[in-house]
């Protein structure tokens, strides 16, 4: 079974459209489609393709590092010199004894006038660094700020093992509306984003998981617990 096998496979068992998983992983439809057509060629890179299919295989509840192991290594680009004849013979250059002397000559005084051109502008440069009054003077340090760690989105899976009633915040999005949903007893569902707040009326009765691990149930009573991938384990 090829990794696109899999993957509708899997999601068909969930019962499970591609429009319901692209509102669900935040990646396009089209983006699924060539997953699951194992056509990793219509992605930018390698690395899109690879981050796509570890967000879908988590969302799907399977393996995403056995799948990345399986994806095909990337080919070749094709070669820009379109139209010529393999057969076609470019013309060759015969370099004689003389022609490669005047040759070596050219380089070799173009060479040294470069280098002379070279010479020629930092002493000029240093000569004016220790002329100017602000030559004794400090710069002061750049200071570099470090690039800031962006976040990740991570699937939060949410199974209830009695009714429950639950609320869900996805990006401070309401995925129920103001009223929540009450979930049937053996009821899974998932949600993917930077930051998830899940509300449950019966926490002792809800699982979470995050991006495939097991975290246990909620606690007691009402509870609400929100997840980051900085925040969760």
């Amino acid at each position: 079974m090829t990794i696109g096998e899999a993957l509708a496979a899997k999601r068909g068992e969930r019962g499970l459209s591609i429009d319901q998983v692209a509102a669900s992983t935040r990646i396009s439809a089209e983006h699924i489609g060539a997953l699951e057509a194992d056509e990793f060629d219509r992605f930018p890179a390698p690395v899109y393709a690879k981050g796509y299919l570890r967000t879908y295989a988590n969302y799907l509840g399977l393996g995403p590092d056995e799948l990345i192991r399986q994806m095909p290594a990337a080919g070749h680009r094709p070669s820009l010199a379109l139209g010529l004849d393999k057969t076609e013979r470019r013309p060759r250059v015969i370099l004689t004894t003389p022609a490669i002397a005047a040759a070596g000559l050219v380089l070799l005084a173009g060479a040294f006038s470069g280098y002379a051109w070279r010479q020629v502008v930092a002493d000029q440069h240093a000569i004016a660094a220790i002329s100017s009054p602000s030559a004794l003077t400090t710069a002061p340090a750049t200071v570099v700020a470090s690039p800031a760690i962006q976040a990740r989105p991570i699937v939060v899976g949410v199974r209830v093992t009695d009714v429950v009633w639950i609320n869900s915040v996805v990006d401070g999005a309401p995925q129920y509306g103001d009223s929540g949903r009450t979930l049937p007893a053996g009821s899974i569902v998932y949600f993917t984003g930077v930051d998830v707040k899940i509300t449950s009326g019966k926490a002792s009765a809800t699982y979470i998981s995050i991006d495939g691990r097991n975290l246990g149930a909620m606690g007691v009573g009402v509870a609400t617990r929100e997840f980051s991938s900085q925040t969760s384990p």
